[in-house]
């Protein structure tokens, strides 16, 4: 982060890098090289928010507050902060050292995304080309995924994803605990002190925000299925 003669700060980094997996979302996801040419050419309102939030704005293109510039590499941005409560917020968490992670959100159009698997049921999706609608500094990056995305998969490799959580030894919420909250599905409100499963509560953070994507993944393919 760099602050201005006239007070004002600007962040910048990487939204998007390039070949690099993502976290484990029941599936691997990874970024093509050149994926985004196609929308920064269409010169789209790409919005800079916090945490995905629509009502945390910090900047757009449009505005000329917010710079995406692709290379070799991915999708660098520059984003000059307002001068309002929450920009203050980010920047001291940034200085902190408390956030030093970026997701974006984006859509995927007919044919741009490839899935496939390996010898090991391991599954992989590779994003061609993407509708780039935000970019968020965070607390957990990690590629999201909207019903639109998850519904490209094949039928077979979307039986293959069903099938390796149903074999995960866990209970239809996700998690190994029997409290009424957790059979419930609430795994983030646990209710047994004693707890120690990682998906609930007493686990760690980024692991129960795992955990929330892929219960979401398992929605949606139920829906699909």
């Amino acid at each position: 982060m760099q602050s201005g003669p006239d007070g004002s700060r600007t962040i910048s980094g990487y939204a998007i890098r390039y070949n690099e997996p993502s976290v484990d979302m029941g599936f691997t996801e990874v970024v093509a090289p050149g994926a985004v040419t196609d929308s920064l050419r269409q010169n789209p309102s790409v919005l800079c928010l916090r945490d995905h939030d629509p009502t945390l704005l910090m900047g757009r293109t449009t505005a000329k507050t917010l710079t995406l510039t692709e290379d070799a590499n991915g999708l660098r941005f520059v984003c000059k902060l307002p001068n309002t409560s929450q920009a203050n917020d980010l920047a001291e968490s940034i200085d902190r050292g408390d956030l030093d992670g970026v997701s974006f959100g984006f859509s995927v159009p007919n044919g741009g995304d490839k899935w496939s698997s390996d010898s090991k049921g391991n599954v992989t999706r590779t994003l061609l080309k993407i509708n780039l609608a935000e970019i968020s500094p965070c607390s957990f990056p990690a590629y999201p995924s909207t019903s639109v995305s998850i519904r490209s998969c094949p039928s077979e490799l979307r039986t293959l994803l069903k099938r390796s959580e149903d074999d995960d030894g866990e209970d239809e919420d996700g998690c190994g605990c029997d409290c009424a909250e957790c059979l419930n599905g609430d795994c983030a409100d646990c209710s047994d002190p004693d707890c120690t499963d990682e998906d609930c509560e007493h686990g760690d953070d980024s692991a129960r925000s795992v955990h929330l994507w892929k219960l979401e993944l398992r929605i949606a393919l139920a829906n699909r299925l």
